[in-house]
């Protein structure tokens, strides 16, 4: 019975490498990090950037006017009944930076404010309407989060902007293999491509030129290289672990 023992010993002693070698350290478990910080400091200041409308936005827009009956025909929700499909009430801008708009043609809206693409629809409008107010707003924008997170996908937003933590949240945070200082954005900008390394463990990041996404930015955040390691230590530790415990019921019982 007592030669037993020594294979009671290796399979406990296994099992418990096993356990400390799946572990994460804590730092690895932090957003934002003053360890990781190369100039803290007690507050930290972005200015929000103003979204500009560029090529294949979609832009919600609705014509107000005291002529309510003249005013339908510029709106697209005119001929619609029941729920509302947002998709078929907005107008994409076309390559060209421009939205066909009903009897009047193209508007070019490229780079433009939402403030500025109202000021130009409603003089426009005036030649048709007068006393003429129009509502515009960004729809459809969508961002992508990939990687160590807990639910990826393609995720829409309706906020003029989000940053990078929101988009993250979305994909339901991190997994505890999420590699907070090693996060890939990728961003496209007239067919160029671009990949930039973000670090969400840096307090800066706040200052930074990729803290507020843009439509249609992938994020992927990247593993940590303790998961790899856990994984060939699972598996090997899990074959010695089954081993060692048939050859101590074999001698136990033989």
């Amino acid at each position: 019975m007592n030669k037993a023992c020594p294979n009671y010993l290796t399979l406990i002693l296994l099992l418990s490498v096993l356990m400390f070698s799946s572990c994460v350290p804590q730092e690895k478990l932090k957003y934002v990090q003053d360890e990781t910080t190369q100039n803290l400091k007690a507050e930290y200041f972005k200015t929000r950037p103003i979204k500009r409308i560029q090529p294949f936005d979609n832009l919600y827009i609705k014509v107000l006017s005291i002529e309510e009956q003249n005013a339908r025909v510029f709106s697209n929700e005119s001929n619609l009944t029941g729920g509302i499909d947002i998709n078929l009430i907005s107008y994409t801008v076309n390559d060209n930076g421009k939205i066909d708009f009903p009897f009047i043609g193209e508007i070019d809206v490229n780079n433009l404010t939402l403030k500025e693409a109202k000021d130009k629809i409603e003089a426009e409008l005036t030649q048709y309407l007068s006393n003429t107010s129009i509502t515009i707003k960004f729809v459809n924008s969508n961002i992508t989060v990939l990687g160590e997170v807990r639910n990826q996908g393609e995720f829409p937003f309706y906020k003029e902007q989000i940053n990078i933590f929101q988009a993250i949240g979305y994909a339901g945070g991190m997994t505890d293999y999420g590699d907070k200082s090693n996060v890939t954005l990728i961003r496209e900008k007239n067919g160029l491509y671009r990949y930039f390394s973000i670090d969400l463990t840096d307090k800066a990041i706040i200052e930074g030129d990729y803290f507020y996404l843009q439509p249609n930015d992938i994020v992927i955040v990247e593993p940590i290289k303790t998961k790899f390691r856990n994984l060939r230590t699972f598996t090997y530790s899990t074959f010695l672990a089954t081993a060692t415990t048939l050859v101590t019921v074999l001698y136990f019982f033989r």
